[in-house]
């Protein structure tokens, strides 16, 4: 017996909501959409039969005989979906959907310039055309954005009639920029002013410096040394570039000053071993004294010294300057200090055993420093009867007689230069 059931009255669309839809309407659904649910009220001891009015458009995956089937939607276009009701008494009923596919949106995304630049820089992506609604995978929604920071992107897109699809994507990646710095050691006029790169970058290596040095002069590389002839207010640059072609730079003001003038008086303008002492007055201009050098191994930072040298000869006295922006200046004087040749001689001795007065020996001053030393004595008829290198030996005048006798002395001093001494003795028993 085959009646017609009133209770198959509509058939379900299960998609994200459960949608009532009566015979002969229509379901709009999107190419290439799966898992399809479609269902009609369930009676127990029923069964049910599922037919497509086309194969072309979509099959059925799964649950046919049963309430609920699944159809993949394989292309675009208009079939019906037909069911068949058939109770535990042989008693059927029918009913149909009318289904039309529409075909997804293909969008495209595409961008005019190069998908790699550096930071801060920008690069801008299109789609293709103009669509019912837009969420780009940074969650903007135009039709164009602009990108900064290195990602995937992509676009996706709802048309009219409610089909969405996801576009192609495009990588962007965003080199560092480098950050460019530099400092600077010198400041004074007729000096070494030296430029030091000091700049940064988070990732790779800076591969580039070019200097513009305010005053007509260019010069490359890290650390630049560089004398600035005048006084005057120069601006300098620095342009760095790293290994993946990123560029920045800084300038800064950079103020010459000019230099101090080291200037000193001494008096006296000589000394000797026996007056060693020399004072020196500083006489310099806006600059206070770093340290003098005396050229003897000595130094002091006193303004206005007063400095005894210990041995003869040439001394190069250096006063070293600096004033309140750090410029230095030097100046240096040279010092003779004279060797002082002097001998203290006996007119008379007594070599007669009482233990005074025994010996005919010079004194000086300095002896031991001599290079050179030679003491002969010679009777009143230029015969020699004494001669000794030896500054501590004396004439004890034995074998000798009372009377007159002559006596040289000849050295080399400390100095180099040959001196030499002569005089008369008194020899008495």
């Amino acid at each position: 017996m085959v009646r017609s059931l009133k209770k198959i009255k509509y058939i379900i669309l299960f998609l994200f909501l459960q949608t009532n839809v009566s015979a002969q309407n229509v379901i709009r659904v999107c190419e290439g959409d799966t898992a399809q649910n479609f269902a009609v009220p369930l009676t127990l001891g029923s069964t049910y039969n599922w037919t497509l009015g086309t194969q072309s458009i979509a099959t059925i995956v799964s649950g046919n005989g049963s309430e609920h089937i699944v159809l993949d939607i394989n292309n675009s276009g208009v079939f019906w979906l037909h069911v068949q009701e058939i109770d535990s008494n042989l008693c059927s009923s029918k009913d149909s959907v009318l289904i039309k596919v529409f075909p997804k949106p293909n969008p495209f995304i595409y961008s005019l310039g190069n998908n790699t630049f550096c930071e801060g820089d920008s690069l801008t992506l299109f789609s293709d055309s103009l669509y019912n609604s837009l969420l780009w995978s940074n969650g903007l929604n135009s039709d164009s954005i602009q990108v900064y920071e290195s990602d995937n992107y992509y676009l996706v897109v709802t048309d009219t009639n409610g089909c969405s699809n996801i576009s192609n994507s495009i990588d962007v990646y965003v080199n560092p920029k480098p950050n460019a710095e530099f400092r600077i050691d010198g400041v004074c006029e007729e000096s070494q002013t030296v430029l030091i790169d000091s700049s940064t970058i988070s990732s790779g290596d800076i591969v580039s410096w070019n200097w513009n040095l305010g005053d007509g002069n260019y010069d490359t590389g890290p650390l630049v040394s560089h004398l600035f002839k005048k006084t005057d207010l120069y601006n300098v640059s620095l342009y760095v570039q790293s290994d993946s072609g990123c560029k920045d730079s800084v300038s800064k003001n950079l103020q010459i000053f000019r230099a101090p003038e080291a200037k000193f008086n001494f008096f006296p303008y000589s000394a000797s071993t026996l007056y060693p002492e020399i004072s020196f007055e500083n006489k310099s201009e806006n600059a206070i004294p770093i340290f003098w050098n005396f050229g003897d191994g000595t130094e002091t930072d006193i303004e206005n010294p007063i400095h005894i040298f210990s041995d003869p000869g040439t001394y190069k006295v250096i006063l070293h300057v600096q004033d309140t922006n750090n410029c230095l200046d030097s100046v240096s004087h040279d010092i003779i200090v004279f060797y002082d040749f002097l001998l203290y001689i006996p007119n008379s001795f007594t070599p007669n055993l009482d233990g005074n007065n025994e010996l005919f020996l010079p004194k000086g001053v300095r002896m031991s420093k001599y290079k050179d030393y030679e003491f002969i004595i010679y009777d009143r008829w230029g015969v020699e009867v004494f001669k000794t290198k030896d500054i501590y030996e004396g004439w004890d005048g034995k074998n000798s007689i009372s009377g007159k006798y002559a006596w040289v002395i000849m050295i080399i001093d400390e100095m180099g230069a040959k001196r030499e001494k002569f005089g008369e003795v008194m020899l008495i028993k």
